[in-house]
């Protein structure tokens, strides 16, 4: 991929507000870009102490992962939180999957003491109705919600998976029963979630009908094996395709703007339920769409059309692309620019987008020194964007 600063096309374009902050995102990043071999001796050393750079081999500047510091960061999730967390009172359940899913792919798995307090919050957030269906909500005494009981179920699978000896098979345990206790309930709740008027699911009951429902039941109900025949009816699968727009990517509902979270909830439920293909979907319009996300200087992606670099699509663009390149025969006579891509490459790749370039700006402009990721150099880090900071570089990675 060419990297082209804005400002070297800026004389072929009418400035706007958009591309002035285009401009100004790129000039913030420009300093994470230097050679490092060629900075002065006093800050090569202040890199080495910081753990960006390897501080035992001097001629060694590739940049590093900060390990200890992103976990230590991560980990003050399981303590008591400043006031300000008050905010996200209703997001408990998605704190938990932030910061234990970055824990994981760190390798740096909490203790089991901390994990059953874990266990023990999550099972404060489960809500049982009276006619026995149930879901989590987003704290004790909160309405049950299809996005907190994703992030829910996810961190309960995390639990029960984890492995290390006699420390954690009680806690592992628990945490399996617990899985296999709440399947029925769920499945009765999800079926009050369907939607007959758009074909879709409602995010709660008497709540907003769009493709984050639908991506997250498959997901749950795929972990916990719960039977999607009724779950997910044809209708389910004609509300994804209307949700396609003339773009490529998808919208949170029919007629709505291309984005890539919704992009990558409908890909990815898509996958789960077997119709990821061009009888269902325009692929080639979708792929066109992911791949031309990646920012051609900072490396990372967009979210949408005509946005900013941020760190957390990553994974939601990124993982979107593997998805689909799983899913395709590779071939790319459908499109032209791709296909023009695949001549210039000198590289061979099995997913389309730079790898290098996405690891370039996670590990450069959005590691926090003092642990923690961001969306870009100018941005503060937290729980979310660690997560899908890590979430982005490990499918890099390991596609």
């Amino acid at each position: 991929m060419t990297s082209l600063p804005l400002g070297k096309i800026m004389e072929f374009m009418w400035p706007t507000d958009s591309t002035d902050e285009q401009r100004d995102t790129e000039n913030i990043c420009k300093p994470y870009f230097v050679n490092l071999s060629e900075l002065e001796k006093s800050q090569i050393q202040h890199l080495r102490q910081t753990g960006l750079l390897l501080a035992l081999d001097e001629t060694n500047f590739d940049v590093c992962m900060l390990y200890e510091a992103h976990s230590t960061y991560l980990h003050k999730a399981f303590g008591i939180l400043p006031s300000g967390f008050v905010s996200l009172d209703a997001s408990r359940p998605w704190m938990l999957y932030w910061t234990l899913h970055g824990c994981d792919l760190l390798g740096k798995i909490p203790d089991a003491v901390i994990l059953r307090g874990i266990l023990s919050t999550l099972q404060a957030c489960w809500m049982l109705s009276k006619d026995n269906s149930g879901g989590f909500g987003g704290g004790p005494g909160q309405m049950a919600h299809c996005a907190t009981t994703y992030a829910a179920v996810l961190t309960l699978s995390i639990i029960a998976t984890v492995t290390g000896g006699n420390e954690y098979k009680d806690i592992t345990e628990h945490t399996k029963q617990f899985l296999k206790d709440i399947r029925g309930p769920l499945q009765k709740w999800y079926l009050k979630l369907l939607h007959s008027d758009s074909g879709g699911h409602r995010m709660h009951l008497d709540g907003e009908v769009d493709v984050r429902a639908t991506y997250t039941i498959a997901t749950v109900a795929n972990l916990l094996q719960i039977p999607l025949d009724r779950l997910i009816p044809k209708t389910v699968i004609n509300y994804l395709k209307n949700c396609q727009t003339y773009e490529g990517g998808f919208g949170g509902e029919p007629g709505s703007e291309a984005h890539g979270g919704y992009t990558y909830c409908s890909v990815a439920a898509l996958k789960l339920l077997g119709h990821l293909d061009n009888k269902t979907v325009d692929l080639s319009a979708l792929r066109g769409w992911l791949v031309r996300r990646q920012m051609a200087y900072e490396g990372g992606f967009q979210g949408r059309c005509n946005k900013l670099v941020d760190g957390c699509y990553s994974f939601w663009q990124g993982s979107a692309i593997v998805i689909l390149a799983g899913a395709e025969s590779g071939k790319l006579e459908y499109d032209p620019w791709l296909v023009q891509y695949e001549k210039e490459k000198t590289e061979v790749s099995e997913v389309l987008f730079d790898e290098g370039m996405l690891q370039r700006y996670i590990l450069l402009c959005a590691q926090d020194v003092n642990g923690g990721l961001r969306d870009k150099p100018s941005k503060s880090r937290d729980f979310y964007h660690s997560c899908y900071n890590l979430s982005g570089l490990s499918v890099s990675q390991h596609n």
